[in-house]
């Protein structure tokens, strides 16, 4: 099904709002997208046409398992190209995030498989005592001119702490996330959702930053968001 871009970045936002605050409401799509309520109303109107979402006026948005495995597969391709924007070539938060709102669109099958083999093949060596990904932030550092992978868990055990206080190369699984809106954005960017499962695998000298593991990939939380994820022992 040949949907715009705009109708996938509906069903997108839906998605994530859903994760972070369970019932979503055409305020809320309004509020995130940046949008008036009546135009959220005339997409959904459409995106209900195409059976991807459920909505009836003044009720609750919800994705269709049609709308739901359609949005899973933009954000994947959101979050893969932010993470290598991100974490691999070492972009500033913000123009990753904005790079890989448009990029998400645009990016073939092939190479989308190639940029998880890629960060599968970090993690290999990594574990074989060769950190590539923090070589090539040095190098770029130095300057240019050098040649050269869903639940949603909204009830806490009486063992949930949040991440910053976690042990290290314990798996944990993530409960749900807090903070500021800006830091949920950053966290769920990155993949740091509910239901994932994740393990500290070194920190800062002063404890932060926390480098973790999730889904295969090593990621490095500040204190803000590592204090904002909530998780329990796996």
């Amino acid at each position: 099904m040949v949907l715009s871009h705009t109708a996938e970045d509906y069903l997108e936002q839906i998605y994530l709002l859903s994760l972070r605050l369970g019932m979503v409401k055409t305020s809320d799509i309004a509020r995130e997208l940046g949008v008036r309520t009546p135009s959220v109303i005339s997409a959904l109107k459409l995106l209900k046409n195409r059976n991807l979402v459920h909505y009836e006026r003044y009720g609750a948005v919800t994705l269709s398992e049609k709308g739901l495995e359609r949005a899973r597969d933009v954000y994947e391709r959101h979050k893969t190209i932010y993470r290598f924007l991100r974490f691999i070539l070492g972009i500033d938060d913000e123009i990753a995030s904005e790079d890989a709102c448009g990029m998400e669109h645009f990016v073939s099958p092939k190479t989308l498989a190639a940029m998880k083999d890629f960060f599968a093949f970090l993690a290999w060596k990594k574990s074989q005592g060769l950190d590539i990904q923090s070589e090539l932030r040095a190098f770029r550092k130095r300057g240019s001119h050098i040649p050269g992978g869903s639940i949603t868990m909204t009830s806490e055990s009486p063992e949930a702490q949040p991440l910053s206080a976690g042990k290290d190369n314990v798996l944990y699984t993530i409960v749900k996330l807090g903070g500021e809106r800006g830091v949920k954005r950053r966290l769920l960017d990155m993949g740091v959702i509910p239901g994932e499962t994740v393990k500290i695998q070194n920190r800062g000298p002063l404890g932060f930053p926390l480098e973790i593991v999730i889904q295969g990939y090593v990621l490095t939380l500040r204190k803000d968001e590592a204090e904002a994820v909530t998780v329990r022992e796996a």
